[in-house]
């Protein structure tokens, strides 16, 4: 007797790792993806790594909170990575080409967006809102790679909210500046 599961794909990103060797994953709707550790171990994955994963509606019980569950899923391959810095264009102003990380810090250095924090989906229907080819948008799984790689290099701020202790359901929004938490 055979039988196939029905799954949906999506692109996502693995958000956070569990203490178990587990994860969750945040598909571009904002919703969450249980990894299960098997998986997370045989593909090799780490947080903030972008994923195609193949999943299936979770669980009922657990279903309100994680609305999803990865049976497989499939890691990109390897791009090489941009050799030149990241250029700051708050000090050699406009006169370099564009790239996502330099659009991203102008919208949130830009002084009418200061004091503001944004999740992936509102940085990427900015940045899409602005593009002047199609070429030039960005998804939001985009979006959050650039926002990591601009938080290691601590140009902007990451801040995770959740609304329990065990961070099962989060959300990462970022900022210019620690100034932008204040108040």
């Amino acid at each position: 007797m055979e039988s196939t599961l029905d799954t949906t794909r999506m692109e996502a990103v693995v958000e956070m790792n569990t203490f178990s060797g587990s994860a969750f994953a945040v598909n571009s709707a904002g919703e969450q993806i249980f990894i299960n550790a098997r998986i997370m171990e045989r593909m090799n994955l780490r947080e903030g790594g972008l994923v195609t994963a193949y999943v299936l509606p979770n669980y009922a019980d657990k279903r309100q909170t994680i609305p999803w569950r990865a049976m497989r899923v499939d890691v990109p391959r390897d791009i090489p990575q941009q050799t030149s810095p990241v250029v700051d264009l708050r000090k050699f102003g406009e006169t370099e080409p564009p790239t996502l990380d330099n659009e991203i810090m102008r919208l949130l250095w830009a002084d009418t967006e200061t004091g503001r924090l944004w999740t992936d989906k509102e940085v990427s229907d900015k940045i899409s809102a602005n593009a002047s080819t199609t070429l030039d948008t960005a998804s939001p799984a985009e979006c959050h790679r650039a926002c990591t790689r601009l938080y290691e290099r601590a140009v902007i701020c990451r801040v995770d909210f959740s609304t329990d202790p065990t961070r099962m359901g989060s959300l990462i929004m970022w900022a210019a500046t620690l100034r932008d938490f204040e108040d």
